[in-house]
């Protein structure tokens, strides 16, 4: 009975300690992709869970660690958020429109740009390892257009995905600093039928 007990409180401690970590990515990543990395800061992010700066500490020890952990956990979600999207989808120009479509949900429904854009416009003063992440996070859908685009019949399909990535992360930034959706829709609508 003792033994019962001691597991389940260690069950819920770790609960709430994976919570508290769920918590701070949370608000971290809705705070970088609205200013950026280098603006937000553990007090920032303390204040508004209602903690001591200290108790963030304990999960990420130094804002590089919460900064790669972020960063790695934003590219799996995109992964995870893409594979759902276009796992029922076997041609390829679906496939590209499905991909466009997330960053497209992104700006509109959570009115947030990409979180590697705006990491990758502060890339000369992030630390080598966030940068590291967020190439890592373009790697990965440079890969995925560049076989999206193979499968599309292009005979060089590398360039084609680094220039749609880039429109796509570029126009997110223009129309968000504009206000204006119509100005990714514009870019969305060259790279579906281009």
């Amino acid at each position: 009975m003792a033994e019962d007990r001691k597991s389940t409180c260690k069950i819920r401690e770790h609960k709430i300690v994976m919570n508290s970590a769920t918590k701070i990515l949370d608000i971290a990543e809705r705070r970088m992709r609205q200013t950026g990395y280098n603006a937000v800061s553990y007090r920032d992010i303390a204040a508004e869970m209602g903690i001591k700066s200290a108790s963030l500490h304990y999960h990420f020890p130094k804002k590089v660690d919460l900064g790669t952990t972020l960063v790695r956990r934003y590219a799996e979600k995109f992964r995870n958020h893409l594979e759902l999207e276009t796992q029922a989808i076997s041609e390829p120009e679906p496939r590209l429109l499905a991909f466009i479509d997330i960053y497209r949900k992104a700006l509109k429904q959570d009115q947030l740009v990409c979180l590697c854009a705006v990491l990758g416009a502060e890339a000369p003063g992030l630390p080598p390892e966030v940068t590291s992440e967020v190439k890592a996070f373009f790697d990965d859908n440079i890969s995925w257009l560049t076989l999206t685009y193979s499968q599309l019949g292009l005979s060089n399909p590398k360039p084609r995905a680094q220039a749609t990535l880039s429109a796509l992360e570029g126009a997110m930034i223009v129309a968000s600093v504009n206000e204006d959706i119509g100005i990714f829709e514009a870019t969305a609508q060259i790279l579906a039928t281009a």
